[in-house]
């Protein structure tokens, strides 16, 4: 038995209304082929421009960096600077790459840390507190390496934003080959549509239950009450609950 690694749901919010949602808008020169960089390696740094077509991976990126700073020998983390609110982010693959690129305005800012130092966390700081005690204390204490977590993988998304209506969400979850369910339960109820006699109340179904830690209430995209209106592209529109649930589980197949 294999495991496919998406499933699409189309759902209307049980609110009517759209969710908050944290969006990073493109530059306002996106027109332009050319990102300009300025990255940062301890007290040296560079600045350069790559062409948005050519680094899409972060291996590439990785190897650019690597060359420009001589790091061939060096262990090192990547991570960029949120001009937004200035936070700085990790870069660990090529998902979160590509969202630095997007919020790169007007520059992409790079900082290169050594790997596994405490400087790369992003509340972190290498300042030390003096102590009132630091003149009786004699034992040093063991230091804890913290770095970020490696080999981030995207669970969720949100697609097809201009071809839905508004009131509704298309929603992919990604299990990557595990075993384990999508976390959610369906039931049947009555729903509202609009039609050229007026508002008609028609069968639906709908999102009961949500499993604590599992999948889709983890990523925060489904909600108790959303309605299911299509599963991969297909509508449920007719369809009994049984029909639905083996459409979903056929998809995990």
């Amino acid at each position: 038995m294999s495991v496919r690694s998406a499933i699409h749901l189309r759902v209307s919010e049980a609110d009517g209304g759209p969710r908050d949602s944290c969006r990073c808008s493109l530059p306002s020169r996106a027109q332009s082929s050319l990102i300009e960089v300025k990255s940062k390696f301890d007290a040296e740094f560079r600045r350069f421009s790559v062409e948005r077509d050519k680094y899409e991976r972060l291996e590439d990126f990785r190897t650019l960096v690597e060359e420009l700073h001589r790091l061939q020998s060096t262990s090192f983390v990547l991570a960029y600077t949120d001009p937004r609110d200035g936070d700085l982010l990790p870069i660990t693959n090529d998902d979160n790459f590509r969202k630095a690129l997007q919020c790169s305005r007007p520059l992409l800012r790079v900082i290169i840390q050594h790997k596994g130092s405490l400087e790369h966390l992003p509340n972190g700081s290498n300042h030390k507190l003096p102590s009132i005690l630091s003149p009786f204390v004699t034992q040093p204490r063991n230091k804890l390496s913290i770095s970020y977590p490696q080999d981030f993988r995207q669970v969720a998304a949100i697609i097809d934003v201009d071809v839905v209506p508004e009131v509704c969400r298309r929603v992919r979850l990604l299990k990557h080959g595990s075993d384990k369910p999508l976390g959610f339960y369906i039931r049947d109820g009555t729903s509202v549509r609009v039609t050229p006699h007026g508002l008609e109340r028609v069968p639906g179904i709908f999102i009961s239950r949500l499993v604590p830690g599992g999948l889709a209430e983890s990523t925060g995209l489904l909600a108790v009450n959303d309605e299911v209106l299509e599963v991969n592209g297909i509508e449920v529109n007719g369809k009994t609950l049984d029909q639905v649930t083996d459409m979903m589980v056929a998809k995990q197949r």
